[in-house]
């Protein structure tokens, strides 16, 4: 039983030191160099079979390449695939396939898309993309893992890349190869909502935890069938925003305090706090990054040449793609024609387009006409995109790109939730111990748990879990806190729950009396 309660009391202080980041100084020694060319060497290696391949394909099978579709945004035959040359598609936090939210139907649709992919005239197989953060986490029955936060509390880059390998086998179960991950921003305001999907505010823990996710993600090889291709997110300062200057919440609106902020911090200070996530991952090999809502000195970085080209691109050495956030080309000042001129001339590779993939399709292909988007930059672009389905693979004729459903067996099992179990527990957090009242002695009998997550799972397992922002209920198979001490304490002790709310904020708090 004083396990149990040595447990409790330090979930408790996880789940507040998930919203309040203790402050800490920036590490005084020197920035990692900045380079990372050698790792990314390899995927200029495919350069001659994908610039073959690029002379064969006509412009409008380049701007398909680039466009990425929301999956619940096509027609219901998928037909688009075929007439628009599409070479991603991914879902949203909320959206799943039909008629269910299973491993079965999640294989099915993926096998549904590859297959029209698979019958364009060049027979391009197409990239499916997921919000897999913390497992397969859009997945009913999926192991779900610890959000970064906590993996970040554990200060084990083995146990990380270990969670991200089995992370990256439960969604390969459903034949999908990429995930919007790992997250390596670096929060430096607990105010900031998205805190808890970064590791740590210490950039050097980021840097090491961030090459862990990686590795675990993609392995050593991006054709091994058992891993997929990582994301590194958000480029750049997504957790360094000034408080003030977030996105305005619809017309007419306030500000969010920090979400899509703005940074003002110097070029060098920039890259030495919330570069070093990057510097490490491209060190490992990731193939993809999504540039950041937010702002640097007033420019989006989806829009900014500087970061997206001079920075990534040519001074750290990325030769992978850029994929733009969900419909981050928007925020760009302008009309919708000098969002996408704008973003492409800076960089961008592939745009996430959830709804609107028909209309940035024709108007990238206007702007290709017009001159306003040269056609080396389109080339350089579907290069890149091609660059890394060659390194996955998915080029190989021989290779089957439809779903192995014999991985299925593995999603959600048994060893899969033993290190998820790992991961919590290493994840705890005692911030302290006043008057040693731990360990608690065995003769307590009366024991309260306050808080409305002590007995909810759906608020246990936060965001990003079946539904993008998380939601209160029982949204999948788990043990609650309050359930887990009833069945470790000794059978006459009472258990009570106490539901607390101060100014919104619920206390998860127990108590002894």
């Amino acid at each position: 039983m004083k396990n149990w309660f040595t447990a409790v009391l330090a979930l408790v202080t996880i789940v507040v030191a998930g919203a309040v980041v203790l402050r800490q100084e920036i590490p005084a020694q020197a920035a990692p160099a900045l380079a990372a060319k050698t790792s990314q060497a390899s995927l200029k290696a495919f350069d001659p079979k994908v610039d073959a391949l690029l002379a064969t394909m006509t412009l409008d099978e380049k701007i398909g390449q680039m466009t990425q579709a929301e999956q619940g945004e096509l027609s219901k035959d998928f037909g688009e695939v075929e007439t628009l040359f599409l070479g991603s598609v991914f879902s949203g936090g909320n959206s799943d396939p039909s008629p269910a939210n299973t491993v079965q139907d999640w294989t099915e649709l993926y096998d549904r898309l590859q297959q029209r992919a698979l019958k364009t005239r060049l027979k391009i197989p197409m990239l499916f993309g997921v919000d897999a953060v913390h497992g397969h986490s859009n997945v009913v029955g999926a192991t779900i893992f610890p959000h970064n936060v906590g993996l970040g509390a554990t200060h084990n880059a083995t146990l990380v890349e270990e969670v991200h390998r089995l992370t990256a086998k439960e969604v390969r179960a459903t034949g999908i190869q990429w995930t919007f991950a790992p997250c390596v921003t670096v929060p430096q305001d607990e105010r900031w909502g998205r805190t808890y999907e970064g590791f740590s505010e210490d950039p050097a823990l980021v840097a090491e935890l961030g090459a862990a996710a990686v590795r675990g993600l993609q392995g050593t090889d991006l054709a091994d069938p058992l891993r997929v291709l990582a994301c590194a997110k958000h480029f750049i300062g997504d957790g360094g925003t000034v408080w003030g200057t977030g996105k305005p919440d619809g017309p007419n609106k306030p500000r969010f305090p920090l979400d899509q902020g703005d940074v003002t911090l110097t070029e060098a200070e920039l890259v030495k706090l919330h570069g070093q996530g990057y510097v490490t991952a491209l060190k490992e090999g990731v193939a993809s990054i999504m540039p950041s809502y937010n702002s640097w000195k007033g420019v989006k970085a989806s829009a900014s040449e500087r970061l997206l080209t001079g920075l990534l691109k040519k001074e750290m050495g990325f030769e992978g793609f850029l994929i733009s956030d969900y419909n981050a080309i928007d925020d760009i000042p302008g009309d919708y024609r000098s969002d996408i001129k704008t973003s492409v001339n800076a960089g961008m590779d592939m745009m996430m387009v959830p709804s609107k993939y028909k209309e940035f399709y024709a108007t990238l292909k206007s702007l290709v006409e017009a001159k306003d988007v040269p056609m080396a930059r389109i080339d350089d672009a579907v290069r890149r995109i091609l660059r890394v389905k060659f390194a996955m693979g998915l080029m190989d004729p021989k290779r089957n790109q439809l779903a192995d459903r014999s991985l299925q067996a593995s999603v959600g099992s048994a060893e899969h939730r033993a290190v998820a179990r790992q991961a919590v527990r290493e994840s705890l957090v005692l911030l302290k111990n006043d008057k040693k009242l731990l360990p608690i002695a065995a003769s307590v009998k009366r024991v309260h748990v306050a808080g409305v997550g002590a007995n909810d799972i759906g608020i246990q397992v936060g965001g990003w879990t079946i539904s993008w922002q998380g939601k209160a209920g029982p949204v999948t198979k788990g043990t609650t806190i309050l359930d887990g001490l009833k069945a470790a304490v000794k059978k006459d002790s009472e258990m009570s729950l106490m539901i607390w709310r101060l100014g919104g904020t619920t206390l998860l708090t127990p108590f002894m009396v």
